[in-house]
């Protein structure tokens, strides 16, 4: 059975920014300096650490994961990166129950999150409570293939699956891109935005 630190050191590895580069990722939506924004469901830190990195000194990125072991490899990965830990807010919470100021946020994201929400509602009210008029939303999972990593096939969202959810609950995609070969990227509005 594979070691927890393991797990961690992989989901920071150089071989899955390889097929799931953040920094391509976050180009794609547009980030600039001094941005607010959300990780929901941040691990390690694998999206939070090159959100800093691209929002700067005067940007903000809320780190929310329920799972305290991946935040405090989060804390050692923050401290590796050089990157100022003022700058990210690390929240100990379900993604669904986040305590981000209402309206606050520029850029939402959630990678390798929505196949996992049990309570997609309250998860997308959530994002809505906290994403600002203009915000984007941006969904990042796996593509519905088999692959050596990432959950079972059964449990994915193909990327039409998944722009009905984020429909049924008030997003409208409006740019899809292949995230690499196994991953897909949905950047959403809210709807009537």
């Amino acid at each position: 059975m594979e070691d927890y630190s393991d797990r961690v050191k992989f989901f920071m590895s150089e071989e899955r920014k390889q097929w799931h580069n953040p920094e391509t990722i976050l180009k794609n939506v547009g980030v600039i300096k001094g941005m607010t924004m959300a990780d929901l469901g941040s691990g390690p830190g694998f999206f939070t650490i090159p959100m800093a990195k691209a929002i700067g000194e005067k940007g903000l990125v809320y780190a929310v994961d329920s799972n305290v072991s991946m935040l405090n490899a989060l804390k050692e990965n923050i401290a590796r990166s050089g990157v100022d830990s003022k700058i990210i807010e690390i929240i100990n919470s379900d993604v669904s129950h986040t305590g981000i100021p209402k309206g606050s946020v520029d850029i939402v994201l959630f990678a390798n999150v929505l196949h996992e929400v049990q309570d997609r509602e309250a998860f997308f009210q959530e994002v809505r409570r906290i994403s600002k008029p203009t915000a984007y939303i941006v969904d990042v999972d796996w593509k519905k293939i088999k692959t050596e990593h990432g959950p079972p096939l059964k449990e994915r969202l193909s990327e039409d699956e998944a722009k009905q959810v984020l429909l049924e609950n008030g997003f409208s995609v409006i740019r899809q891109t292949d995230a690499g070969p196994y991953h897909y990227e949905l950047i959403c509005k809210p709807t009537g935005s």
